[in-house]
């Protein structure tokens, strides 16, 4: 078995190789995908790229892909942060988010917070999984570090109808999670209330007659 000095260990700049994980990936995964642990295959991790509409990918453990791999193979791909150069950053400041995106599996969308879903839809999730470093059109520079989203409450935002809004798209297992849920806007007696409860896999908001975007957070 070989050895090395301290010294011949070199630190990482944009990210941290020699703490990648072999995982498997049960889908195709490009570099700097958003992944997260769905299962087991063997003694391996079996990982995918995120998706902020399915239940059981946009919850974590997340990771980032450090390089492609095709699906149904074993790769030490697993990252826990990796610094992104070479993005179109121009529309962001430093410190803006960077989020899972609510397109495209893995992908990651910078600085604008993702839309609400319109009343009645399927769920899609906020999930933070980033920070801008640069902002410039060709030369930015993100950091992407998906485990602050580990653990985090489930956040999405949906447009209020009436009297009445469900987001849909939940599991069971979330039934009579806690839930908080807050309007960004304003009726005409300058609060609309809203009481949150989730059952059957189902959200839903009663509330003031209202059009507004309701952010809403479930804890589980």
């Amino acid at each position: 078995m070989a050895k090395f000095k301290q010294t011949q260990i070199r630190p990482g700049v944009t990210k941290l190789r020699s703490n990648a994980i072999k995982v498997y990936c049960a889908e195709a995964v490009s570099a700097g995908d958003i992944i997260v642990a769905t299962g087991s295959q063997g003694d391996f991790m079996s990982v995918v790229p995120a998706k902020a509409n399915v239940i059981t990918e946009c919850r974590g453990p997340f990771f980032v892909a450090d390089y492609a791999v095709a699906a149904g193979n074993y790769a030490a791909t697993a990252l826990q942060m990796k610094v992104g150069t070479s993005v179109d950053t121009s529309g962001a400041s430093v410190g803006d988010a960077v989020w899972l995106s609510a397109a495209t599996d893995g992908a990651v969308t910078i600085g604008t917070v993702p839309a609400a879903v319109a009343k009645g839809a399927a769920f899609s999730l906020a999930v933070k999984v980033g920070r801008v470093l640069v902002s410039d059109a060709s030369a930015g520079v993100i950091l992407l570090e998906p485990g602050m989203a580990n653990g985090a409450p489930l956040v999405g935002r949906v447009t209020l109808g009436a009297a009445s809004t469900t987001v849909t798209g939940f599991t069971a297992e979330l039934d009579d999670a806690p839930c908080v849920a807050t309007p960004t806007g304003a009726t005409a007696d300058h609060a609309t209330q809203v009481c949150a409860t989730i059952a059957s896999g189902t959200l839903t908001l009663t509330h003031d007659t209202s059009t507004d975007v309701c952010t809403f957070m479930i804890h589980a």
